[in-house]
């Protein structure tokens, strides 16, 4: 299962030309469209997520969650449990200031026509 959470600017920001961007949406599309894939797009007012990008792996078997966190030097990867609740409560906050799913697809694809 993959819980994909993207603030509303990347809709609109510029990264190559607008055939890039098309593509690029067209393929978060399809991702999305997947059956263990949930895409939600953030409220650009959201400023629990402006701290950087992160990941949450939750592991079979009684393992430990494992966390990586960004930063524009580096990323950390750990299993600590502080740091691991720290960013588990960080994905919440951010999660709470997301678009339920239908109404995330939709804003993708809106922004998609805006590309053409």
């Amino acid at each position: 299962m993959l819980l994909v959470l993207i603030d509303a600017g990347v809709l609109h920001r510029r990264v190559g030309g607008s055939e890039v961007m098309r593509e690029q949406l067209d393929y978060l599309l399809e991702v999305a469209l997947r059956p263990a894939v949930t895409v939600q797009v953030v409220d650009p007012d959201c400023l629990a997520g402006l701290a950087g990008a992160f990941m949450i792996a939750e592991l079979p078997n009684g393992q430990a969650d494992v966390v990586h966190a960004d930063s524009p030097v580096q990323g950390q990867i750990t299993s600590e449990h502080e740091f691991v609740v720290s960013i588990r409560n960080r994905y919440e906050a951010v999660r709470a200031w997301a678009y339920p799913e239908h109404v995330s697809l939709a804003m993708i694809e809106e922004a998609r026509r805006e590309w053409t």
